[in-house]
């Protein structure tokens, strides 16, 4: 039995299209009438509301540009991606021009309901228009949808729900265990060809979802650094139906944060914690997806899988990525940009469109990626113009003599590139330059131009010197324990076989189908990656962790190409002559990315009782991961400390300062009082000297790990980097007289200076 392909409704009888298009439009009215009238039916809204937002806007665009036969997963991608964008523009307009037609809170929920609503039946109406004869449905087999290796797959994402909620509620972690191990059994079938190709992206996708809920799930509340001002920022515009693009901070210039979040969460009706621990994870989850077509169109599919779940076995990805809301959109974008630019069959015209399209986005959704994004064009495209000077071809056909080298196969007569012109590039920096200068009063500009300057002005000093580059002090740190140092080796062979990827695909024969463009970028992100060792300031300004991540969007196929090449010279070198040495080398490639994994997941450290950094296993660790007790404690700080006012300020340690931060308040941190060299003693003395001028009293906020151990986390740091911490009984030094609150999870002290 078969029945339509929702997936791609773009390809559907126009008609039939229209009716499923303006039912779901007319169930989301509907369940918002009955919530008005206080009736709510769980999920329903919810579900329902989301298809609505994510993937109905852009599905329509889709048949506007008479787009078909894109395959399921691209036909996602860019109906998701011209959902999101929809939203942020939308969102855009109606904040700048409703209040201009006396409308004083545009962002509730019906202005937002309405205008989304003739936003959509204007898109059907030209979609009616411009694709009415098109009719080409494709369908799901039922056997596939029931096939074992589906049903096994579909069991992790509750496995992650359910792992996470017994971590929660209980510390018991054997779940979210079960669900690693099986995560790696995955990977040694698809080793040993038990996963059909045509389920390669489906199980990329829900390893993904899997891999990221098992982080963002833990705990009720926000988890991380940077996502507490996103947060705070998000809930201000839907607390006052408005965005004020004029707050001097570099993440309210981004849309992807201020407008998406909180249009999402008004018309779902879902909190927007949960919209950034749920509905931002899936988005993200879609990376890794349009990744592996990206991979497969340059490589094959065995290694399309592979580089995905590299890039997604990378700790970065489902611990500091779900920390990072704007980042996870703008990578989304980002991600579009490259399958765009290596899709060969699209219409320039529709291509170029999309290009500017989400171009745009990923500017309004995170300043450090558009920045990246616009030094990598404007290399790449010089390196166009060079490589096609006629004297540049006789210079590489001397060095290579081999007209089967891969600047050959890959480059001549290959006009795909010239998406990439001057004129998107001049388009795109202007409209950046242009978005950061005039929003958020420059912040975001002046934010890079600083970077820019330090790094200026000190490279001649400090060029490969630890203290300034953290890129050099993580290759330097000596760790102390055997299993940190093991997993700091196998990043090592992974540095090491993109590296011999890379050349490998310069020097030797092409059997791959590479882009030049894509090349190019690989080149310019190899050149990123150096540049965060050896220049100062350089990886710091964006965290050397986040930087390398980014960098394996580009570098990851070349990791795995660079394991076949390694052992396939071994083979060689030994003699070993064996039928089928081309699954030898994926089986023991895949078995080398399952201990990867382990060990970027702290799985391996869990079994060995050594220590983890992840918040999904570890019950002990500490680090910004917040519970009930301290959200209430931090709330009542908002509520009746004075912190808003110029007479207090507040004070915390370092993990529990991010709580502080989603709720407005910016709070100082004992490390930067305490200093690396000061005594017990000199921490009030410090507090008086450094404060007393400018404010009558000041705040102390403890959380659970504060109260229940008796000590705060002190950072000492050289440079730009941590390189230690200790806790310190510093809580000893406050008289219980001076106690204002306490919930026996979180504590609050206060102390006048004057």
């Amino acid at each position: 039995m078969k029945i339509d392909n929702f997936l791609q409704m773009n390809d559907w009888e126009i008609n039939k299209f229209l009716k499923v298009i303006f039912s779901i439009q007319i169930s989301v009215f509907g369940l918002v009438l009955l919530d008005g009238l206080g009736i709510h039916i769980p999920i329903l809204r919810e579900f329902i509301s989301i298809i609505y937002l994510l993937f109905v806007p852009g599905v329509l665009i889709l048949r506007i540009m008479k787009m078909h036969k894109l395959g399921s997963v691209e036909t996602i991608l860019y109906s998701v991606g011209l959902s999101i964008a929809s939203i942020m523009f939308i969102g855009f307009i109606i904040n700048l021009v409703y209040p201009l037609l006396k409308i004083s809170d545009p962002l509730s929920i019906m202005p937002l309901i309405i205008t989304m609503a003739i936003f959509v039946v204007v898109l059907s109406f030209f979609s009616y228009l411009r694709d009415k004869d098109f009719s080409k449905p494709t369908f799901v087999d039922i056997k596939d949808l029931l096939s074992p290796i589906v049903l096994f797959l579909l069991l992790f994402p509750f496995l992650a729900i359910f792992g996470t909620s017994l971590m929660n509620w209980y510390k018991i972690n054997i779940v979210l265990m079960i669900l690693i191990i099986l995560i790696c059994l995955t990977l040694l079938l698809f080793a040993y060809g038990k996963i059909p190709k045509k389920f390669y992206p489906f199980t990329i996708f829900i390893m993904a979802i899997s891999l990221l809920f098992h982080t963002s799930l833990i705990s009720n509340y926000l988890t991380g650094y940077d996502i507490q001002n996103e947060y705070y920022l998000a809930n201000m515009v839907i607390a006052n139906a408005v965005w004020n693009y004029k707050i001097n901070s570099i993440v309210n210039a981004m849309l992807s944060i201020t407008l998406l979040a909180p249009v999402i969460s008004i018309i779902t009706k879902i909190n927007l914690n949960w919209i950034f621990k749920i509905i931002y994870p899936i988005i993200f989850s879609l990376v890794p997806l349009g990744l592996y077509k990206i991979f497969k169109k340059q490589t094959n599919s065995e290694i399309a899988f592979l580089s995905c779940f590299l890039f997604i076995s990378l700790y970065v990805f489902y611990t500091q990525m779900i920390s990072l809301a704007r980042q996870e959109i703008a990578e989304f974008f980002l991600v579009l940009l490259i399958l765009l630019m290596v899709n060969t069959k699209m219409n320039n015209t529709k291509r170029s469109f999309l290009f500017i399209l989400f171009g745009v986005s990923l500017v309004i959704s995170h300043y450090a990626l558009s920045y990246i994004y616009s030094i990598s064009l404007i290399v790449v495209y010089m390196l166009v113009l060079l490589s096609d000077r006629y004297d540049i071809h006789r210079s590489i056909d001397f060095i290579f003599r081999n007209k089967n080298t891969i600047y050959k196969t890959s480059f001549e007569g290959n006009t795909n590139y010239k998406i990439i012109s001057s004129t998107f590039i001049f388009f795109f920096i202007t409209f950046t330059i242009a978005w950061y200068m005039y929003v958020s009063n420059a912040a975001p500009l002046t934010a890079i131009l600083n970077i820019g300057n330090h790094i200026a002005s000190s490279i001649s000093t400090d060029f490969l010197n630890s203290d300034s580059s953290q890129g050099l002090f993580v290759l330097q740190n000596q760790l102390q324990s055997p299993l940190h140092r093991l997993s700091k080796y196998i990043y090592l062979i992974v540095q090491f076989f993109i590296v011999v990827g890379f050349f490998a695909l310069l020097f030797k024969r092409n059997r791959m189908n590479f882009d030049r463009n894509y090349l190019l970028f690989v080149l310019v992100n190899l050149i990123i990656l150096v540049a965060g060792v050896t220049v100062p300031f350089f990886a710091s300004s964006l965290n050397v962790e986040r930087l390398y991540q980014i960098t394996l969007i580009f570098l990851s196929p070349l990791c795995i190409i660079g394991g076949f090449f390694i052992l396939k010279s071994i083979f060689g070198f030994f003699k070993f002559s064996l039928k089928n040495n081309y699954d030898i080398h994926l089986k023991l490639i895949s078995i080398f990315l399952m201990v990867f994994l382990l060990f970027n997941i702290g799985l391996m450290y869990n079994v060995f009782n050594d220590d983890s950094n992840s918040i999904a296993l570890n019950t002990t660790y500490d680090t910004a991961n917040f519970n009930q007790e301290e959200f209430y404690g931090a709330e009542w700080l908002n509520n009746f400390g004075n912190t808003s006012t110029s007479n207090g300020v507040s004070i915390s340690d370092d993990y529990r300062r991010p709580l502080l931060r989603s709720f407005g308040i910016e709070p100082n941190t004992f490390s930067r009082i305490y200093g690396n060299n000061s005594t017990l003693s000199d921490l009030k003395i410090n507090i008086k000297k450094q404060y007393s001028s400018r404010y009558n009293f000041v705040y102390f906020f403890f959380g659970s790990k504060n109260v229940k151990d008796n000590n705060t986390i002190v950072l000492s740091s050289e440079g730009v980097n941590v390189n230690g911490e200790k806790y310190k009984n510093l809580i000893d030094l406050f008289n219980n007289e001076n106690q204002i609150y306490d919930n026996g999870g979180s504590r609050l002290y206060y102390d006048k200076l004057n």
